[in-house]
């Protein structure tokens, strides 16, 4: 009987601790999982900077803690490196716009001072002929920069601001053109009466910057120097001829005439000596010296590469 008693007390104890327990159960799940995603918000709140220093402060960083410290740090190095070239680029563009704007604002005032010097040349011209005729024949000068009375594009002024810094070319490679003053007429001085060359406008933009710096030097050439027509037999007409001890350079117009030009060489010895064909013919061309150079004095010329 007593043996009886005992169990039914214990399968009562057991059914009343069981019971609040298993009700209890759905509301505690429900609420986990709240304070979990709180919990986690508040962490992918805080910056990557102050995560790494909290993981930092930790006395015994565990094996996944030294991983993530090593992920935030390569992190913040590429946002670093990310945030910069973004900023360089933005410094670029910004440089590109002042000078579009300053080219711009030069080729205005340009046209506007070309437009108000039209009345005086008219005025010049109608002057009487008498006059015109008293004019003595100057002596011969280097050519002058190349005019032209379309205006010049914005593109074309910035290439004259930023330099040539690619392969300008006005004709086909390959084409053949008349022989005569040809390409060097345009870079030496002289006419060119026998070729039609219609120069880009980035060789006129520049040629109109190379003449501004020339006129403020206060330096003339020596009449040896400039370029002149001179007797000359020997070679066929479109040939080019230097004579490096001699510092000239001959461009053979005909038969018996060539133009020839001071030029300056090298050092004694280590001229080009021979004979070869021009394959290719630029407007306002970029100088790379020779692979011998580079190796040679790969301080000055290695650049060049």
């Amino acid at each position: 009987m007593q043996l009886r008693s005992f169990i039914f007390l214990g399968l009562c104890a057991a059914l009343g601790v069981s019971s609040p327990a298993f009700a209890g159960v759905p509301a505690n799940m429900a609420a986990q999982p709240s304070a979990e995603t709180t919990s986690a918000i508040n962490v992918a709140v805080k910056s990557d900077a102050s995560q790494l220093k909290l993981l930092k402060k930790k006395k015994n960083p565990t094996p996944d803690d030294l991983a993530q410290i090593k992920k935030i740090e390569a992190k913040i190095v590429a946002d670093k490196e990310a945030a910069k070239a973004k900023a360089l680029e933005a410094r670029k563009l910004a440089m590109r716009e002042a000078a579009k704007a300053k080219a711009d604002a030069e080729r205005q005032a340009f046209l506007a001072k070309k437009g108000k010097s039209a009345p005086a040349t008219e005025v010049a011209d109608a002057k009487p002929a008498k006059k015109q005729a008293a004019k003595t024949i100057e002596p011969i000068e280097p050519i002058a920069p190349i005019q032209s009375a379309e205006p010049l594009p914005a593109e074309a002024m910035n290439v004259a601001l930023t330099g040539n810094n690619g392969e300008l070319r006005s004709e086909v490679i390959g084409q053949k053109k008349p022989s005569g003053g040809g390409l060097f007429a345009g870079l030496f001085g002289g006419t060119s009466s026998g070729s039609s060359i219609s120069y880009l406008p980035e060789t006129r933009a520049l040629d109109q910057a190379l003449a501004k710096r020339e006129a403020k030097k206060q330096f003339k050439v020596k009449p040896e120097f400039v370029p002149q027509d001179v007797e000359f037999t020997g070679y066929d007409a479109g040939t080019i001829v230097i004579d490096t001890s001699a510092r000239r350079l001959y461009l053979v117009e005909s038969s018996s005439t060539a133009r020839r030009y001071a030029i300056a060489v090298g050092r004694e010895g280590l001229q080009f000596k021979g004979t070869v064909a021009v394959g290719d013919k630029q407007e306002w061309p970029r100088w790379i010296p020779t692979l011998d150079m580079q190796k040679r004095e790969p301080k000055h010329y290695g650049q060049y590469k």
